[in-house]
């Protein structure tokens, strides 16, 4: 029977940089934003969405949003957005302070595992990622690590998916380079589920889809959207990541303003679209550094647009999307280390839900699979530091305190062998050795570790195959994709 005086509380540490009030305003801001200033929309159909639901349109582009759309857009945009993995279980949920961590995308360059080198990125890369991610422990879901340059440019989106969806059982997060290339990606996702009625009830892929600031919506990125919302497919959407003193004003509450306004213009086309689409929230704002003319992953306002507009996400009750586990170094060294971890930490902390880029170095332009690695141990780490600890009446062990006494040990009591695996978090690659042990196992760096574990998951990995047929359908598309496109070229 529970004593009546047990008690047991939990506190998550969590960070925030806005007030409420503050967020308030910055809401106000981005409607004024919509109704004084408004965007430009070059897609027809977009355009008269919007006219038709009362937006005010001038010269058939420039759009100005009333509020009341913004605010009826936030009524039906749904609250949580759950994904499932590739055979339909269900893995990621998307609300409150939920968590996950995975790759990034669109990478040019990687540096080669084998070599070292930094090389353009091809499609066996696509593939090694996917294999990567789909064994760490804490990388829950795929993105494709790099643009192929070995393949058809203008299919290689499809080629992405194709190597992704083969290679790992977790949940994706695709982009795409036009419509045409989506609704291809979208036949092999319903060739993997069986129906379109089975996908729309195990989604198990997200789209990633942006504006441009300051407040231009393009014809690709708008026709994607609404194809996401007709078929219900979950979308990120963001705005154009608007650049402090750039693309948006000097200041940070100017740029996330912006930013936000950015943000709902799409939110509203979805709901207007379709009722319900699942949408998370994205975009970020940040600096330019006027030495470099370089907008870099890793300074303190571009921590603060990242943590920022994950807060605006949750004053709208939506997921959001952040970003973890990057450098601006050009290669994998000490600075790679210490910004990817701060970074993610930020925004683990911050409970921004998906947080992804984890392995990207040189401003995003490379990938490193041995900093993907050494993240996932990072990761690790800081959710056994979201996890905090339990203060009840066991875990005060007042009793234990007591039966011990002073001066004698606790490393032989039955409490210390039961819980101190789940009390102490114990790090793959991260090295606790003394010296000599060190030295006599090899003298290994971290970097060393890391570059082992990726070549050997790259060799010796592989998820569970997707029946052979499937594999094949999937292939007979990418390739009828590629021809279409070839004969499309010579015209």
């Amino acid at each position: 029977m529970r004593n009546s005086n047990d008690f047991s509380l939990w506190q998550r540490p969590y960070l925030q940089i806005l007030s409420e009030e503050q967020q308030q305003r910055v809401y106000h801001a981005a409607l004024e934003i919509l109704e004084r200033m408004g965007g430009e929309f070059f897609d027809d159909e977009s355009v008269d969405l919007l006219e038709s639901a009362g937006a005010h349109v001038q010269n058939k582009r420039r759009v100005r949003i009333p509020s009341y759309l913004v605010q009826t857009a936030l009524q039906s945009a749904p609250k949580r957005v759950v994904l499932c993995d590739r055979d339909g279980h269900r893995k990621m949920f998307l609300e409150g302070r939920n968590v996950y961590f995975g790759n990034g995308s669109d990478t040019v360059f990687t540096q080669d595992i084998y070599s070292g080198a930094r090389r353009l990125a091809v499609k066996q890369d696509v593939v090694r990622a996917a294999r990567v991610v789909d064994f760490l422990s804490e990388m829950d879901f795929c993105m494709s690590f790099g643009i192929a340059s070995d393949v058809n440019q203008m299919t290689s989106d499809c080629h992405h998916f194709e190597a992704m969806v083969k290679n790992t059982v977790k949940p994706l997060i695709i982009t795409s380079w036009n419509l045409e290339g989506l609704k291809m990606i979208y036949d092999m996702m319903v060739a993997v589920k069986g129906t379109e009625r089975d996908l729309e009830q195990q989604p198990f892929l997200i789209v990633f889809l942006m504006a441009i600031s300051p407040m231009t919506f393009p014809k690709e990125s708008l026709q994607k959207l609404l194809f996401c919302a007709e078929k219900r497919i979950p979308v990120i959407w963001t705005g154009g990541c608007p650049t402090m003193g750039a693309t948006a004003p000097i200041f940070p509450a100017g740029s996330l303003a912006m930013g936000v306004a950015e943000f709902l213009s799409g939110l509203v086309l979805t709901q207007l679209k379709q009722k319900g689409c699942p949408v998370i929230a994205g975009g970020s704002f940040g600096n330019l550094d006027m030495r470099t003319s370089l907008r870099p992953y890793n300074s303190p306002e571009a921590d603060f647009g990242h943590i920022c507009i994950g807060e605006m996400a949750r004053f709208f009750q939506l997921p959001s999307w952040g970003v973890g586990g990057t450098s601006d170094s050009k290669v994998l060294d000490e600075q790679a280390a210490a910004e990817a971890h701060q970074k993610l930490f930020l925004s683990a902390i911050a409970g921004s839900n998906l947080i992804h880029d984890v392995g990207y170095i040189d401003n995003g332009m490379t990938s490193s699979f041995e900093l993907l690695v050494m993240c996932n141990d990072f990761a690790s780490r800081v959710r056994r530091f979201l996890r905090g600890f339990r203060v009840s009446e066991e875990t005060l062990a007042l009793d234990v305190i007591e039966e011990i006494g002073p001066g004698k040990d606790y490393l032989t009591h039955p409490t210390t062998l039961a819980k101190f695996k789940e009390e102490s978090w114990m790090p793959e690659l991260i090295d606790r050795q003394n010296y000599q042990s060190w030295e006599q196992s090899g003298k290994r760096t971290m970097k060393q570790v890391a570059n082992e574990k990726a070549r050997w998951i790259v060799e010796h990995h592989r998820s569970e195959p997707l029946p052979a047929q499937i594999e094949h359908q999937l292939t007979e598309i990418v390739e009828a994709h590629d021809r279409g496109s070839s004969r499309r070229t010579s015209s």
